[in-house]
């Protein structure tokens, strides 16, 4: 994607994402290319990059995720300081982080993440942000570093829309910041973004009319300034019928009373068209209308920017022909109608790619229409980024302060404006708080000699995280750990193997010691590292020394000695031993990055290449025909009698290890010497279907064996194991089962866990803990996801009752039958209480 080079803001700014780590806020006034810049990040940075907006809406036409689905985040309102024992409302950093339940592929997310954009900025409440710091240093481990080390992009227009903030929410939040917007949250007072303001005006270029703008956005208004802006007033105004204009009001009901009256005044006839939605799409987040009624002769505008330029973002025109796949639309000045199809939309969320370890986009869903929507009339909301060239303000006296200049710089001309009401000095009056931070932008000199400090920063950071292999040792730890507790299921061997790997990680750790001091006395000079030549040589060398160790390193985990006949220990075996293996193949492919010098754009392309390789372990016994020894038992000769009996059956019916005899019960077997079925049947492992197909099979051969050394049965000698009676409760006294559940669930055990215990359907503990969230002593975030919550929600609102069955059957397999009645009780919750508060 191109960009404007002859922009020289646009260029500093994407310098500073590329080559620096500094958070930036991107802002301008409407028109200036802030949703062109935001597109050219995405398509051109080589960080790893996610985008998220305030709103569903926002979040799908930004390509990213809304905020709170991305971070799992509450809707409570943050407090900054901890509450200790006081029962305040609000929640702190304890109870944020005790709420949200980040899941492995989620926390591998934002591990990688290097660059977060967040879009319409002007919309996000500071202790949002406040509270993605938090959950960001905590997941990525980084807790001394604004955002966990991660840079941030703030894109939007503070003199656009604010944050929504209620009455309540503000008096939980105002004892702790000083204004609801972004800029006064704690973590941006001690990590300043730098303020770019693009200034190049796309959308206008009549300079009388840029200059009443800046009047406006500024609160400079005069007396010459309200003359010309009034001069625009006309209540009386009728627009003819093919003139082109769009009414911009304050409410929805007004702007959909004004295209319905038009539409009907239509004779000919409606013709509907119903948007294709798959997969998760929530209705908030619906891009167009779900149900388009359109007559030939409707005015409309496009809501897409079309890739070959026919029609962009907000213009109008007039519906010539209507079909089954295509919609003919006619525009002022256009020589021919445009023809319009169904355009896709999409919702993603990020994934890791397991192979690049790259942060992906994944589509869940997708929303197909043509991109048009009636436009008679539309919210000043809904034009936010949208450009007319002839429009009807409707302002009215209710008009919300700082909403003049959204309305206005919405138009190309001062001469397409129309005023339906007259503008004065009490309707238009920004936030004083966000006129004074928007003077805190840098002039382009300033900008240029920060891009220059930051870039040495940033490229001293970038050289010394390449040397750190902390990332190894965790995945080392993790696995050491695994290894050790579960030993019983491996061969000892292993012990040994694993002590020889950390000797070579723990010898490359000691050089790297020693080389450390060495590199960062070579960044502490002033030089830009890619610029300093003495500092390439000593990268050079340690380059090639350490990839060449720790390539070493990681071919020695091809060579893994643990064997086991436990199907899932090796699985879990398997997969902590590629773990590590992914971290060493990243570091050696990294550190080979260096070894022709530093470039910063050069090696940035190098890391994206990276790809994982597989490594051909399996600990599996039967996979790997390798020999497990138990020395334990008395007849070490009959036991791998039995296993190797074990693995030609397990082969003949190609079923798992576990469903023919595990380790545990070879041992039994081979310590008890059964004789008879009936002495079979007293082995653990061996039921009633077991014996019938494979307990002959093993009697033979134990017999066998026993009759050659003269050995008779010692199944008397098995210990008997008792099973404990159930205390019973006195007469009349009745156990309260839902409590029993919820205590369990306190206890730590998940719902699995409870049905097994308590020898009950994983329905009926739903139904215990579900009973608890309707009571409001559990809540259900505990135990359903925010992205499903958000998708049971509505649904259920729409259900004339409580019925699980319907939202099931809307929603499919997106949702189980348990987080529908979660959610459920939830929203029974919330009745509950509004009815006590009435």
């Amino acid at each position: 994607m191109l960009h404007d080079d002859q922009n020289s803001l646009f260029t500093i700014a994407a310098n500073f994402i590329q080559y620096t780590s500094r958070p930036v806020f991107l802002t301008g006034r409407a028109g200036t290319g802030k949703t062109t810049f935001l597109k050219y990040i995405q398509a051109n940075t080589h960080k790893q990059v996610a985008v998220i907006a305030p709103t569903g809406v926002a979040a799908i036409n930004a390509g990213g995720a809304t905020i709170h689905s991305f971070f799992q985040l509450p809707f409570t309102p943050y407090i900054p300081e901890s509450k200790g024992f006081q029962q305040t409302a609000g929640i702190d950093r304890h109870h944020l982080l005790g709420r949200i339940k980040m899941n492995g592929d989620r926390r591998k997310v934002l591990q990688q993440l290097e660059l977060l954009i967040i879009d319409e900025i002007s919309m996000v409440r500071c202790d949002v942000l406040d509270a993605i710091d938090v959950v960001l240093r905590h997941f990525r481990n980084r807790y001394s570093e604004p955002f966990g080390g991660v840079q941030l992009l703030f894109i939007g227009d503070m003199f656009q829309l604010p944050p929504v903030v209620q009455e309540d929410e503000w008096r939980i939040l105002a004892p702790h910041y000083r204004s609801p917007f972004f800029f006064d949250s704690h973590v941006l007072m001690n990590e300043e973004p730098v303020h770019i303001e693009l200034n190049k005006i796309y959308r206008q270029n009549e300079q009388q009319f840029i200059d009443l703008l800046n009047k406006v956005r500024n609160n400079e208004m005069d007396e010459e300034g309200f003359h010309l802006l009034n001069s625009r007033f006309n209540a009386d105004f009728q627009p003819s019928k093919d003139a082109g204009y769009i009414t911009l009001t304050t409410h929805n009901y007004k702007a959909d009373a004004i295209n319905a009256d038009q539409l009907n005044k239509l004779s000919s006839a409606v013709v509907n068209y119903k948007a294709v939605i798959t997969g998760e799409f929530y209705e908030k987040s619906y891009p167009a209308d779900e149900l388009l009624q359109l007559k030939e002769g409707a005015q409309v505008m496009m809501i897409k920017n079309d890739p070959e330029k026919k029609y962009f973002n907000g213009k109008i025109g007039v519906v010539t022909r209507l079909e089954t796949e295509s919609v003919f639309v006619q525009c002022k000045d256009d020589p021919a109608a445009i023809e319009l199809r169904k355009e896709k939309w999409e919702n993603i969320r990020y994934t890791l790619n397991a192979s690049t370890q790259r942060v992906e986009e994944e589509v869940i869903g997708s929303f197909e229409q043509f991109p048009l929507r009636l436009a008679w009339a539309i919210t000043i909301h809904k034009s936010q980024g949208l450009t007319f060239e002839k429009a009807i303000i409707d302002a009215g006296a209710a008009f919300a302060s700082g909403q003049v200049y959204v309305a206005l710089s919405r138009c190309t001309t001062l001469g397409g404006i129309v005023l339906k009401s007259r503008i004065t000095g009490n309707g238009m009056r920004n936030d004083e708080r966000i006129v004074q931070f928007s003077r805190q932008k840098e002039a382009a000199a300033q900008l240029n000699y920060a891009l220059n400090e930051s870039k040495r920063v940033y490229q001293s950071s970038v050289l010394t995280s390449v040397f750190d292999i902390d990332a190894i040792f965790k995945a080392v730890s993790v696995f050491e750990k695994f290894v050790t507790e579960e030993i019983k299921y491996f061969n000892e061997e292993v012990l040994t193997w694993l002590a020889t790997l950390q000797e070579r990680l723990d010898h490359i750790a000691g050089v790297l010691d020693k080389f450390k001091p060495q590199l960062q006395a070579l960044l502490n000079e002033p030089y830009i590292p890619e610029q300093h030549e003495a500092l390439q040589g000593r990268l050079m060398a340690a380059s090639k020394y350490f990839a060449e160790q720790l390539q070493v390193a990681d071919r020695y985990l091809a060579g893994s000695v643990a064997v086991t006949d436990s199907k899932q220990k090796a699985m879990v075996y398997n997969l902590l031993l590629h773990d590590v293996h992914v971290a060493l193949s990243q570091a050696v492919h990294t550190t080979k990055g260096l070894e022709e010098g530093f470039n910063a754009a050069s090696f940035a392309m190098h890391r994206k290449g990276f790809r994982v390789t597989q490594l051909r372990v399996n600990a599996y016994a039967v996979a790997n025909n390798k020999t497990q020894q138990k020395t334990e038992t008395p007849h070490p000769a009959l036991f791998q009698q039995l296993r190797l009996l074990r693995d030609k059956i397990v082969s003949q019916k190609n079923v798992p290890v576990y469903l023919v005899a595990s380790g545990d019960t070879l041992h039994e077997l081979s310590t008890y010497l059964p004789q008879t079925l009936e002495e079979l049947a007293q082995i653990t492992g061996f039921g009633k279907a077991k014996i019938e197909s494979y307990g002959q099979q093993f009697i033979e051969l134990i017999n066998a064996y026993a009759a050659e050394r003269n050995l008779t049965s010692c199944i008397h000698e098995k210990p008997v194991v008792k099973k404990e009676k159930k205390e019973t409760k006195p007469a009349g006294e009745k156990t309260d089962t839902k409590l029993e559940s919820y205590k369990l669930y306190k206890a730590g055990k998940s719902i699995a866990e409870i049905a097994q215990e308590r020898n009950l359907a994983a329905g009926t503990i739903e139904t215990h803990l579900a009973y608890y969230i309707e009571q409001g002593e559990l809540s259900v975030n505990e135990l359903v996801s925010t992205e499903k919550i958000v998708l049971i929600e509505p649904v259920v609102r729409n259900m004339e009752n409580n019925a699980s069955a319907p939202v099931k059957q809307q929603l499919g397999d997106q949702v189980t039958y348990g987080e529908i009645k979660f959610v459920i009780a939830s929203l029974n919750h919330l009745k509950n209480k509004e009815k006590q508060q009435l």
